[in-house]
């Protein structure tokens, strides 16, 4: 099994994982079940596969209830982008990122978007305006003072940088009734580079 996970395959296979544990069936004995490795079923449940209607087909009898439903999901699993309203499916793509991310780097001038949680100074970095309220003990904070005038980004919508240590970045764009989550080159690129020219504006909390 080859590949790296997209964040759909990623919530595709934190239910599937989910499925077979409410069953009561272990990894070991699904494996032994379908004749498979028992790494294919932990690649699986982590969100690689290479063909994911042919593997989801394996899970229909824990799966029944919901299977119309994960039928559709595996047919979009390797799409780089996801829009979602604020609800359920945003929430659980928010746990299961900022639960893997290696690194986050947070761009909201104004503060952080309440519902991103999981967040610790030893890998979350927010570059905020001086004005902005936040909890600075959850994150390392980097002021953009006022006298830096037109900074990276003060043309673009705050976003969050999610980097993943199994797979390609994810993007969170969070708006007003929806969030967008992309893994698109453009998308990637832009927010690397975005972060990198932030460093030449801001100060560190508690710096002169």
């Amino acid at each position: 099994m080859k590949g790296t996970p997209t964040l759909r395959g990623r919530l595709l296979g934190l239910e599937l994982r989910q499925a077979r544990e409410a069953a009561g069936v272990t990894v070991a004995d699904f494996a032994a079940r379908l004749h498979w490795p028992l790494e294919r079923v932990e690649q699986l449940e982590q969100g690689v596969s290479d063909s994911w209607p042919a593997d989801l087909a394996k899970y229909r009898p824990l799966c029944e209830t919901r299977w119309a439903r994960l039928t559709d999901a595996a047919q979009q699993a390797d799409q780089p982008e996801m829009w979602c309203q604020w609800g359920d499916t945003t929430r659980t793509a928010l746990d299961v990122l900022g639960r893997t991310a290696e690194r986050i780097d947070l761009f909201a001038p104004l503060g952080i978007h309440p519902a991103i949680e999981h967040l610790d100074p030893e890998r979350c970095t927010a570059y905020v305006l001086e004005s902005a309220v936040l909890d600075r003990t959850k994150v390392k904070v980097r002021v953009i003072p006022h006298s830096a005038g037109a900074y990276p980004g003060i043309e673009h919508h705050p976003m969050t940088y999610f980097r993943m240590p199994d797979g390609p970045a994810v993007v969170l764009y969070a708006y007003l009734h929806a969030a967008h989550f992309t893994q698109e080159t453009p998308h990637l690129m832009f927010a690397y580079k975005l972060f990198d020219q932030l460093d030449e504006f801001v100060v560190a909390v508690g710096e002169p």
